[in-house]
């Protein structure tokens, strides 16, 4: 469902759109932002397009090369002819997935991002920060995309997959046998390899080993191999190296959470929030660790203030007919499926299925309204 302030995006960056098609430019950061926003939206990569700088984006794909400077200008047009990074956006995303406008973000170089957050249809949650410049137009332009559950940028993808296709682009023989096995490395950890990664990983040069992808795969392969010990003393040393990055509080909030130590769940979820200003859907996540923690108080409070701020509202109910079911509090829980019911027109049998949740149906409260309600709407 589309939170208010969504819907309000969408209906501005219309407006937006029309402007654009007139001939003029965008003069803010939001704008572009909006645009973006309705551009995937409505998975039309090549407005998106139109507002990435190849030029740039090409350079930063040959420093990751180490090229030489001069080197890209043959490349930037065909990356734009053939590369179309909008479309390949829109690809990832896919037709379950969702990616929203949250803020605007500057960091403490001065570099300005555009925070958009990642939503796939089996609850998996990724933030990307777009990374932007001003051309000689003193327009905003994207030059490149950050993806947190990589904790690399999308010039980096390029750079080695250049690098596989090519070898005559990257004259030294041992810095690009270890940009092909960071590609490996996220590969053995999709596959299970877990092994495979950490000796793929420890195969590679000191400076690949320092970076944040390789090393955010190398925690997460001992995570799943069972190595708790081993992945807290890399995540502590990760911490040292970046003490302010956000990929790793995003990769660690899942990690704890399937461990079932909620708390420092919790805690990740906690720094990553603050590090990026907030985000109302991060205290629907809040809710789910607090639920899985078995603290329904908690989660019930921090449920009530989402709904009351009016964002992801539906999601919110939902999550809060969790709380009141492990409380038996089946009355509450029957007067927020009966509103969720009304916004998305299904009927509350499909809503809440009777193999979970069978002791809601044998209360009193359901069989009562039941009785009440024989000729309702979600009845036949």
């Amino acid at each position: 469902m589309h939170n208010i302030f969504r819907k309000y995006l969408l209906f501005f960056s219309i407006t937006l759109l029309g402007v654009y098609a007139n001939g003029q430019s965008l003069k803010s950061e939001l704008e572009l932002a909006i645009t973006i926003d309705s551009a995937i939206y409505h998975r039309d990569g090549s407005i998106v397009d139109q507002w990435i700088n190849y030029e740039v984006f090409t350079q930063r794909v040959f420093k990751s090369l180490h090229r030489r400077s001069t080197d890209w200008k043959d490349y930037s047009e065909l990356f734009k002819q053939d590369l179309r990074l909008g479309e390949l956006l829109v690809e990832q995303i896919g037709t379950d997935g969702e990616l929203s406008f949250v803020k605007v973000l500057e960091d403490t170089e001065g570099n300005v991002n555009l925070l958009y957050r990642d939503l796939k249809g089996d609850g998996w949650l990724d933030y990307n920060e777009m990374l932007l410049v001003k051309n000689h137009q003193n327009q905003w332009n994207i030059v490149d995309i950050y993806f947190y559950s990589g904790g690399g940028y999308f010039s980096d993808i390029i750079a080695a997959i250049l690098a596989k296709d090519d070898p005559d682009l990257v004259q030294n023989a041992s810095y690009r046998n270890s940009l092909l096995k960071v590609i490996d490395l996220f590969g053995y950890n999709q596959d299970g390899l877990y092994g495979s990664t950490i000796s793929a990983y420890d195969s590679l040069s000191p400076f690949f080993q320092k970076q944040k992808n390789t090393q955010l795969a190398l925690i997460q392969a001992h995570a799943f191999q069972g190595n708790i010990s081993e992945m807290e003393t890399l995540k502590n040393a990760y911490l040292q190296q970046y003490p302010d990055d956000k990929s790793i509080r995003l990769v660690l909030m899942d990690i704890y959470g399937s461990l079932d130590n909620y708390e420092m769940a919790k805690v990740m979820l906690d720094e990553l929030s603050q590090l990026v200003g907030g985000d109302d859907y991060l205290s629907l996540r809040e809710a789910e660790i607090l639920l899985a923690w078995n603290k329904s108080a908690k989660a019930k409070k921090v449920l009530k203030k989402v709904i009351k701020s009016e964002n992801f509202v539906t999601d919110a109910r939902l999550l809060l007919v969790d709380a009141y079911y492990s409380e038996e509090n089946y009355k509450g829980m029957l007067d927020e499926t009966i509103k969720v019911s009304d916004v998305v027109g299904v009927p509350i049998e499909e809503i809440l299925p009777k193999e979970t949740y069978g002791q809601f149906y044998s209360s009193s409260s359901w069989q009562k309204w039941k009785k009440q309600n024989k000729k309702g709407h979600d009845l036949k």
